[in-house]
């Protein structure tokens, strides 16, 4: 009920006003973290609407609220999490599938699968499925990037860690003769470390994913560019009450905050036997635990490595087969959903199937898998699941 009130008051928001109406005795903290939670959760409407603490809604977007993606804080899943990045005169930076109305959305690929079987050293056999995304040659996308909406659990601790700790386990050139060479990228959050800050990370999904301009990214018309005429003609939502945005300065902000304190995932029980053939198939090597005084395990080292030709994007570049080391805490939540999307584009449907998908810098570590009895295999895939 205190939750609910509040969100009424956000129409209206700002920071002195929600002071004044918290009749609740919720700590500020708390009441910081519940006005950043309801901006989280805001359902954006096209321009022109009958409040202006809501509308800005694109005019190209992929999503209405920043929880469709990220569902309950965690991993987005194909239907709704999935974006294409591209870099195209036409149609910008992403592809928006959505569109407000009056607006065409920009295209979408077609999406087929080719079905492999791979055999495992006891003879069990385990089905990949690899996405084959086709826009129409008359588009000319050619080059692009399927990524996944990430968990934002403990994303707030994984800003903190000391960028010295994460050069630490960098080893580009592998000075230690492991085949694990991991490098740092420009920055520590996104597929590719390419994004500096939660601020940035923050900025850059309202801007491309829902079209909502802040004060990193302030242009209202997003990723509209200047082939696209109808886009830039349609109305936007940004006005004097929010700086000229359609999210003020103060409401992003408290967003970012709000991104910041979502909690790392409970520490469940450890199973001791799985993470025994964690460590044995050098798992960890990219998968890194023990940061701070060592309690702080998200199992990522957040560096860039190749993961082979497999799993390169469509982007033709040099760094194409690089991916930044997902967290794998949480895991235990996830894998209670009914359907579960792993890698950069959701083509795993297990666990097991995403170690098969690891080449590059991984190859041994799969291979070692591949060769592990059945019930030493259940050992890792029931650790992994417990984190």
């Amino acid at each position: 009920m205190q939750r609910r009130i509040l969100i009424l008051f956000l129409g209206c928001w700002s920071p002195v006003l929600l002071a004044q109406l918290n009749p609740f005795g919720i700590s500020e903290q708390g009441l910081d973290y519940e006005a950043g939670r309801a901006i989280f959760e805001k359902v954006w409407v096209s321009s022109p609407s009958s409040t202006q603490a809501s509308d800005g809604l694109g005019p190209l977007y992929n999503a209405r609220s920043c929880e469709q993606c990220h569902i309950e804080s965690g991993k987005g899943d194909t239907d709704t999490g999935l974006i294409f990045r591209i870099n195209h005169a036409q149609f910008g930076s992403q592809i928006q599938n959505r569109a407000v109305p009056g607006l065409a959305a920009e295209p979408q690929p077609a999406i087929g699968m080719i079905n492999t079987e791979v055999s495992l050293a006891d003879g069990t056999v385990i089905s990949l499925q690899a996405p084959q995304f086709q826009f129409e040659d008359s588009q000319e996308i050619n080059e692009f990037s399927a990524r996944l909406a990430p968990s934002l659990a403990g994303i707030g601790v994984l800003a903190n860690i000391p960028i010295t700790d994460l050069m630490r386990l960098a080893d580009p050139a592998d000075r230690n003769d492991d085949g694990i060479s991991g490098r740092n990228g420009l920055g520590r959050f996104g597929w590719k470390a390419d994004v500096t800050s939660l601020a940035e990370q923050v900025g850059l999904a309202l801007s491309l994913d829902i079209g909502i301009s802040s004060t990193l990214y302030p242009d209202p018309y997003a990723d509209c560019t200047s082939m696209q005429d109808d886009c830039l003609m349609m109305p936007h939502g940004a006005s004097e009450q929010h700086q000229e945005m359609e999210l003020g300065i103060e409401a992003f902000n408290t967003l970012v905050n709000f991104v910041r304190q979502i909690p790392p995932p409970p520490v469940g029980q450890i199973d001791q036997a799985g993470q025994a053939v964690f460590d044995e198939l050098a798992c960890g090597a990219c998968h890194a635990s023990g940061f701070g005084s060592g309690n702080i395990n998200p199992y990522t080292d957040m560096l860039l490595h190749d993961m082979g030709p497999a799993l390169a994007d469509n982007q033709n570049n040099a760094f194409s087969q690089e991916w930044r080391t997902p967290a794998l805490w949480g895991l235990a939540a996830y894998t209670q959903r009914a359907e579960q999307y792993y890698l950069h584009d959701g083509r795993a449907r297990s666990l097991s199937e995403a170690i098969l998908w690891h080449g590059g810098e991984a190859e041994q570590s799969k291979q070692a898998f591949m060769a592990l009895p059945a019930d030493r295999r259940d050992d890792l895939i029931r650790f992994l699941q417990g984190l």
